[in-house]
């Protein structure tokens, strides 16, 4: 089977109210965010799944796609997870969403840790299991 992509209104609006929430700062900046959907079973190494990615929109990109980062949930390894472990994870992308206060430049910020303070705090650090 070959891996498709889409994108996803359904995602776009949980993420909205989680953006409304817990990172206004998103909406304050104008940062647009889209949401895609994939078949692809993807993984970190050769065990690890990979339930979903942020990535920020090139400037090549951007000639094509109007988002500033695009939110990459890869369904097939998504399986078995709740609706709260899925806006959990809409969440954690969320929080790759970076700006440098410097010269509010926008960048994918790396993990805390394995997981993020905030998330780990309201659901610990195992909240997909």
């Amino acid at each position: 089977m070959n891996d498709s992509y889409a994108l996803s209104l359904e995602y776009a609006e949980i993420a909205e109210e989680i953006i409304k929430e817990k990172r206004k700062d998103i909406l304050a900046l104008g940062i647009s965010v889209g949401f895609i959907t994939s078949n692809k079973e993807k993984k970190h190494g050769r065990t690890k799944l990979v339930l979903g990615e942020c990535q920020k929109v090139s400037d090549l990109q951007r000639v094509f796609c109007p988002y500033d980062f695009l939110i990459i949930i890869y369904e097939v390894n998504c399986i078995g997870l709740s609706n709260d472990q899925m806006k959990i994870l809409i969440w954690h992308e969320l929080e790759h969403i970076g700006v440098d206060p410097k010269n509010g430049e926008f960048y994918v910020k790396p993990h805390d840790v394995e997981e993020f303070d905030d998330i780990i705090n309201a659901h610990g650090i195992h909240w997909q299991e």
